[in-house]
């Protein structure tokens, strides 16, 4: 009887509050719980307040009030509360006792709400609030004061869903502004409850948009610059670019500054344009004899040293049918990429490499044109300059893949390309300075013999011509001598001016079968069936040789020459295997074996010859075998083997693996050579056959210890003659709700013997979910 007395009240409340006819009021009914309620709907001046509640009470033109667990719904708002009140005169509605506000996609949890439903604002006690992605704010009170601004007393901001956040920034007061910032005062950053960073004002992005401003300042130590802070403001330039500006000061008086550029202005089109330049104090090498220049010797200090990094990339110019790409790297010097840069990668790396290019494809045609400087990475210094800079400028190249000619069995393919080239090189015995042109054309006719399902056989006829505007003229000695350098290579002393003609003809023939298979209707693990496949290979090559090859700079593969003349003999023997579930797709390929080795047909240039004796020789190459294993689609092995038959003695070995076990991972692989002969100097046999030249082990893996948060990395490589670790490097990994970090201990040999040098670093990075790396740090020992 109670819950009907409920309904009628609130259809009278409805048709009281409304002043329209009662089918347009939308009344709700009663709701029987096991604490009786009663549901609600009021038409307002501009929406209708929908909702339940445990008790309700109504005053027309006055207000109207709801207890025991409040459910609220007005336009996109919802509030809940276990008690609210609407002062229907002003619009003001409040709320207390665990109150949750949801506006959209916004929350806010409270003691005490008040809140204007005609201005949509107001404010919440003891509150606690969220903004996608995933940053939290609390404070004694947060207030809403217009539709995209929020200020918070007395707060707390985190990315931690935490009752005690893993890290935080505590706030006197904070006006936020959705899709804009956050502007703090008196911000505290603590880890746990642990202070630890204050800074009297702070602009924080509040957007899930890009947004400009300050970013978070990064502490850091590394034992050469010391202590050091670094700053950046980040400007967006648009809706498809941005960039940011870095600055660094550090206790040792290291002050650095650079910036970043992003762009993207189609779905086809990107790049970045990054430069950081760092000075040093004048004293550095005297304060730390450590860290004198490996490169460069007796570089002075002081210079301003920096990287240019310039990345463009295209792929849809002219109707996506052109693909353009600018990729510059540049140093001051060397050295920086020892002293600054993280990366092992880029700190063992030889070379330097910059390059543009624009690039098409039509049909089976290809045409491409690039610019380029290639520079090895040299010790030099003042009484031995060493220098080795080439470059492309520029290159067009253009390629047609096998074509058939008409209806004839003829497939013509090309490669050719035209170069404009410059050469700065100088060392002890070289010092060239040189700019040439070079036209390269190399056809190739191809003639199928047999297409028998289990015989193919393919006729390659073609040749290399290379024009060259000028070539070398080689060093003699005071008796007109020609001086040639340990490999027996004329040495180079300049270019003598004079153009150059080569024209080397080349071909081979290749036989493939006749190819035997079996197929066994037998299960083995995963697969339903096993396939065994023999396949020999034939395989002749000829290349001509040049008389004057040794007056042609070598610049790049085309400029090398190796005459050839002689066979190769191939048997493979592959297991193929069909997965029982169709949804692992088809054959796979579980081992394979192959067994090769070459004869020379040229007298001149035997397969195998003597060091020490070069009467002591064979047509034959040496002995080669292969061995795949491949069990599952985590795991893999690879064996190759070199045996000598000249004299019948290992020549080389290597192996490489891995494997993958749910979140872990290992893999290793080793490579040795040995002397297949005795090396005699004079009398004396100083290192005998079947010793050890070289040995290299190489292991690598992740352990899982806390499946996706923590995890431990490592890779180290082991010199097995000299007993030495040559690189070194371990990886503690931790990632949280909120927060990772990263503990990672490398070590590295540079040099050999006396002039070995040893680097160790320690190093500390922690990074703040939605932040970005926090703190650096770095310590040499």
């Amino acid at each position: 009887m109670k819950a009907v007395t409920f309904a009628c009240l609130t259809i009278l409340s409805v048709l009281s509050a409304t002043a329209v006819p009662a089918q347009d009021t939308g009344a709700g009914a009663a709701d029987t719980t096991e604490e009786e309620r009663v549901t609600f709907d009021v038409r307002l001046e501009d929406g209708r307040a929908q909702g339940s509640a445990g008790d309700f009470e109504y005053q027309e033109g006055l207000y109207l009030l709801a207890t025991g667990g409040v459910d609220i719904k007005y336009k996109d708002l919802r509030i809940q509360a276990e008690r609210a009140r609407l002062d229907l005169p002003t619009n003001l509605l409040t709320a207390e006792g665990d109150v949750i506000l949801d506006e959209g996609p916004r929350r806010m949890t409270g003691e005490t709400l008040e809140y204007d439903l005609s201005t949509s604002t107001g404010k919440i006690t003891q509150a606690t609030a969220y903004v996608d992605p995933d940053y939290y704010f609390s404070g004694s009170q947060i207030a809403k004061i217009d539709d995209d601004t929020f200020t918070v007393d007395d707060g707390i901001f985190t990315s931690c869903d935490q009752d005690v956040p893993s890290w935080s920034i505590q706030l006197s007061d904070a006006r936020i502004t959705i899709d804009e910032y956050a502007r703090i005062k008196n911000a505290r950053l603590k880890f746990g409850k642990v202070p630890v960073f204050y800074l009297p004002y702070m602009i924080w992005p509040a957007t899930t948009n890009r947004a400009s401003g300050f970013l978070v300042p990064k502490p850091g130590y590394s034992e050469r610059r010391g202590a050091s802070l670094d700053l950046a403001y980040y400007k967006t330039l648009g809706r498809s670019a941005d960039s940011t500006f870095f600055f660094e000061a550090t206790s040792e008086e290291f002050f650095g500054f650079g910036n970043e550029t992003r762009w993207r202005p189609s779905e086809g089109t990107e790049g970045y344009f990054r430069f950081y330049a760092i000075s040093q104090p004048d004293d550095l090498y005297t304060n730390h004899p450590e860290f004198q220049p490996v490169f460069e010797p007796g570089r002075p200090a002081d210079d301003l040293r920096w990287k240019l990094e310039v990345f463009h990339d295209s792929r849809d110019l002219w109707g996506g049918r052109f693909r353009g790409v600018v990729d510059i790297e540049q140093y001051s010097d060397f050295d920086y990429l020892q002293d600054f840069e993280r990366a092992v990668g880029r700190q063992t790396r030889s070379f330097l490499y910059s390059n543009a290019f624009l690039t098409t494809n039509f049909g089976q045609h290809s045409l491409n044109f690039r610019a380029d400087e290639r520079e090895r990475i040299l010790t030099s210094s003042e009484a031995n300059p060493r220098e080795d800079v080439r470059r492309q400028l520029p290159e067009i190249e253009y390629r047609l893949k096998p074509t058939q000619l008409g209806n004839s069995p003829l497939y013509l393919s090309l490669d050719s390309a035209l170069h404009y080239l410059s050469i700065e090189q100088r060392n002890a015995q070289v010092n060239l300075d040189e700019q040439y042109g070079r036209v390269h054309v190399a056809p190739t006719l191809s003639i199928p013999v047999s297409n028998l399902p289990w015989l193919s056989a393919k006729l390659d006829v073609g040749g290399r011509a290379t024009y060259y505007t000028d070539r070398l003229r080689a060093r003699r000695d005071e008796d007109g001598v020609l001086i040639r350098d340990e490999n027996g290579d004329l040495i180079p002393t300049e270019f003598e001016g004079e153009t150059l003609d080569r024209f080397v003809a080349d071909g081979g023939l290749e036989i493939v079968g006749p190819v035997f298979s079996k197929i066994f209707d037998k299960k083995l693990g995963r697969f339903a069936k096993l396939k065994h496949i023999i396949e020999p290979r034939t395989t002749y090559r000829y290349v001509d040789e040049f008389d004057d090859q040794q007056q042609i700079f070598r610049f790049d593969e085309i400029d090398s020459l190796t005459p050839a003349n002689g066979v190769t003999f191939s048997l493979f023997n592959r297991l193929m295997g069909k997965p029982s579930n169709p949804d692992e797709g088809g054959a796979l390929e579980i081992a394979s074996f192959e067994l090769r080795q070459s004869f020379s047909l040229d007298d001149a240039r035997p397969g195998q010859i003597s060091t020490q004796d070069p009467e002591i020789n064979t047509k034959e190459g040496p002995l080669v075998a292969l061995l795949r294993i491949n069990p599952s689609r985590d795991t893999s092995f690879r064996l190759d083997v070199r045996y000598n038959t000249l004299f019948n003695e290992l020549q080389s070995a290597s192996f490489s693996g891995g494997t993958r076990i749910g979140h872990h991972s290992l893999g290793l692989s080793w490579f040795t050579q040995w002397r297949t002969e005795d090396l005699v100097v004079g009398d004396m046999i100083t290192m005998a056959a079947g010793e050890k030249t070289s040995e290299q082990i190489r292991l690598f893996g992740k352990l899982s210890i806390l499946p996706n948060r923590l995890s431990l990395d490592g890779e180290l490589s082991y010199d097995t003659l000299t007993s030495e670790f040559r690189h070194q490097r371990y990886f503690l990994n931790w990632i949280s709700q909120c927060y990772s970090w990263q503990l990672e201990l490398r070590e590295s040999l540079r040099g050999t013997g006396a002039n070995v040098i040893k680097d160790r670093d320690l190093l500390f990075a922690l990074t703040l979910k939605n932040v970005g790396t926090f703190l650096d740090l770095n310590q040499s020992f």
